[in-house]
């Protein structure tokens, strides 16, 4: 026995049992017998065992170090549709993806929503800060906002997209310039010959107008019977889409809108015995369509990953070159498209 006072290991000596049980039979840990336990705490009281409150208070923080906290990011939510992230399907995969990369590094999103009755952006940066909070995810919005003014300096921020403008942060977007060459060559193989863009200008500006770029790449490939004109709508106008049509005579129409073959059936063509459709973002939006699938799972999982990484390096504060991240999508055969003869 030690000199000063019994021990853990002279009370397991005693009652002929591990140095572990004993201390767990005396925090009543309930995967000891009780009347193991209580055998126990007979022999510690007979002994005059005391425990040291110092090394009791530091065992607790070593136990309480070992079970898992979770530390939040700030996913900032501006759409005007608080739930937006779970009710659109185009959305739902971005915060699904990072949600899954949070539980797999330590971490968890915190959803703000930046529309929420008396928020401001400096209401925000301080309750952000309160928290503890030094991750900030900037996500795309409907409608979308221009500038962002958040006390930047405490954060590591990344944006998902070029969900703002100001100020230029780090982003991880969809490479739209590939994804669209790509849709253009599948095109062709498949026997299109006369390829319509339409897409919403919010989409045009967020691709950095790669898509109108793109296609006049590709337009310089073709005979010039077999080129069209875009259709780039703000808003969506039945009567300019019909006229459109009717001018460019496409054989098939790329886009993101998820109303395209609605909007073709209303103009009396059939999809895709008169026209192909080919959607350039499919992920759960328009799954059973052809066209590109943009991986939003992985693009929601990667601006995780990075935020996570300039935490750990302490890379706080607006970057002096924001990089840019880019993830190609894949092609995808569906319905909307007619088979190769």
């Amino acid at each position: 026995m030690s000199k000063t006072g019994p021990g853990l290991s002279d009370i397991a000596a005693q009652a002929g049992v591990s140095r572990m049980t004993v201390s767990l039979a005396l925090r009543n840990s309930p995967r000891i017998l009780p009347e193991t336990t209580e055998r126990i705490r007979k022999i510690a009281r007979e002994l005059g065992y005391s425990p040291d409150p110092r090394m009791a208070a530091a065992m607790a923080r070593v136990r309480d170090a070992k079970k898992k906290e979770l530390q939040p990011l700030a996913w900032i939510n501006a759409n005007s549709n608080r739930n937006a992230f779970s009710e659109y399907k185009w959305l739902s995969p971005y915060i699904d993806g990072a949600q899954e990369m949070c539980h797999e590094l330590g971490y968890r999103l915190d959803e703000f929503w930046l529309r929420e009755p008396g928020m401001t952006e400096r209401r925000l940066s301080s309750i952000l800060s309160n928290r503890g909070i030094r991750g900030v995810i900037v996500t795309p919005t409907l409608p979308s906002i221009t500038h962002l003014r958040l006390d930047w300096r405490q954060f590591a921020s990344v944006s998902l997209e070029n969900a703002i403008l100001l100020p230029r942060l780090h982003r991880v977007v969809p490479d739209y310039y590939y994804n669209i060459m790509l849709t253009l060559k599948m095109l062709r193989r498949l026997g299109y010959r006369r390829v319509g863009l339409c897409v919403q200008q919010l989409e045009a500006r967020r691709s950095h107008h790669s898509y109108q770029g793109a296609l006049r790449v590709f337009h310089a490939s073709i005979p010039r019977t077999e080129r069209t004109a875009p259709l780039i709508f703000r808003p969506f106008d039945f009567g300019e889409f019909s006229r459109w049509l009717k001018t460019q005579r496409p054989d098939v129409i790329i886009g993101h809108h998820s109303r395209m073959v609605e909007w073709l059936s209303e103009a009396g063509l059939r999809v895709p015995e008169d026209i192909g459709v080919a959607h350039l973002s499919l992920d759960e939006d328009c799954a059973d369509w052809a066209g590109i699938w943009q991986h939003k799972r992985r693009i929601g999982a990667q601006v995780v990953e990075q935020v996570v990484s300039m935490i750990h390096n302490n890379r706080t504060g607006l970057p002096d070159l924001a990089y840019e991240t880019l993830v190609p999508g894949a092609w995808r055969h569906g319905w909307t498209l007619r088979k190769r003869e």
